[in-house]
């Protein structure tokens, strides 16, 4: 199982293009791997996973600019999401989690970076959920992956509203919505509902240790998406490695 964890931080460093590619309107696949400082191309010996960016001290071979560190921690995050999916998930299920995981760790790239998440990778991938589901290849129902995708967008969508009734500011954005819709869809509602709450507890602890750090006042901004998505990882894995949490999930 070891010698897989090379090809899954291979599969992260694709991740990190899609999700620096999709945000921007850029070709997935045009042009080759470049500094996104010069523009000028990357050698292969420089885009190794982790090791290159290592070697090099997070900076670009020719520009001698900073290349940024959620590189790297994309790619050790896909290696070890993916490591323990292949480790504790039933094969019959693994295909499905693995578009759902990879999806998730795009949001999470995307909305740290630019606190913008693409309708790429959660609206246009709900249906996906309902999918698997009808075929075995989730362990939840259709109508659970149907209802999971509706109740978590109306989840936030409720709490999204109340906060700008209370504050007359948009606390959530539609992007947390569709991306909750999309953890519903292949959780089911109690998936769903576990993975906002670990990830506004996460979230909250998180937003007050940074503001007590950065003395940062009350309209710092903190993306959301990140939490969500770690959170919705956590509570997959957890359900089939810990053979009790299966009781109360």
């Amino acid at each position: 199982m070891l010698l897989l964890i090379p090809l899954f931080l291979c599969w992260g460093s694709f991740l990190n293009v899609v999700a620096y590619r999709l945000i921007r309107g850029e070709h997935l696949v045009r042009p080759r791997s470049h500094c996104p400082q010069c523009n000028v191309p990357i050698s292969w010996y420089d885009n190794i996973p982790v090791l290159s960016w290592l070697w090099l001290r997070g900076k670009c071979r020719n520009c001698q600019r900073s290349i940024s560190q959620l590189y790297p921690v994309v790619e050790i995050l896909t290696a070890g999401m993916l490591y323990f999916l292949y480790l504790f998930v039933p094969l019959q299920f693994f295909f499905a989690y693995f578009i759902f995981f990879s999806a998730l760790i795009v949001t999470f790239r995307s909305d740290l970076e630019t606190m913008l998440i693409s309708q790429w990778v959660t609206l246009f991938l709900i249906p996906l959920g309902p999918l698997f589901s009808m075929v075995g290849w989730l362990p939840i129902s259709l109508l659970e992956s149907v209802l999971g995708a509706i109740l978590g967008y109306l989840f936030l969508f409720a709490i999204g509203k109340v906060f700008y009734l209370l504050t007359g500011k948009m606390g959530i954005g539609a992007g947390d919505f569709e991306l909750l819709a999309l953890i519903g869809a292949f959780s089911g509602i109690f998936g769903a509902w576990l993975t906002l709450l670990v990830a506004s507890i996460t979230g909250s602890l998180f937003g007050i240790v940074y503001l007590m750090l950065t003395k940062s006042g009350r309209n710092a901004k903190i993306p959301f998406g990140p939490f969500l998505s770690l959170a919705a990882i956590v509570v997959v894995l957890v359900q089939f490695a810990c053979p009790y949490s299966r009781f109360i999930l």
